[in-house]
């Protein structure tokens, strides 16, 4: 069996991140550990402490090129809600920049917004479920 534990989010500087993730996202810190040069911050959703994403800093310059753009246009990942507009009205008092009004299509509201880095992000609720 398999299944699916963290995402790798490329980042320039983990204490903005975890601002970013944490503050602002309200996700959870579940470990943070150095490892000499690196350090390992997995962060997990509080429905969700097996779901999560593990903040790596770019090292490279491919990785750094790559910060912000992981995925290109598309997003990087969706988070859902059972409480739509409750949850955007409290990521925009956070400091959250949406990228564009909600739309409600097929069953589902959502809205794109951006991470601190650029990455793009999708709110969702799915109606009637």
């Amino acid at each position: 069996m398999v299944s699916f534990g963290r995402m790798v989010i490329l980042v320039e500087d983990y204490e903005d991140a975890l601002n970013f993730y944490v503050e602002k996202l309200g996700l959870e810190l579940s470990t943070d550990v150095e490892a000499g040069e690196r350090r390992f911050i997995h962060l997990t959703f509080p429905s969700r402490k097996d779901v999560g994403v593990w903040l790596l800093k770019a090292e490279t310059e491919r990785d750094v090129a790559a910060v912000g753009q992981q995925t290109g246009d598309q997003p990087i990942g969706v988070l859902y809600t059972d409480s739509f507009y409750d949850e955007f009205d409290r990521l925009q008092e956070a400091g959250v920049r949406f990228l564009e009004k909600p739309i409600t299509v097929e069953g589902a509201i959502s809205a794109h917004f951006s991470d601190l880095y650029g990455n793009k992000l999708v709110l969702v609720q799915v109606l009637n479920a």
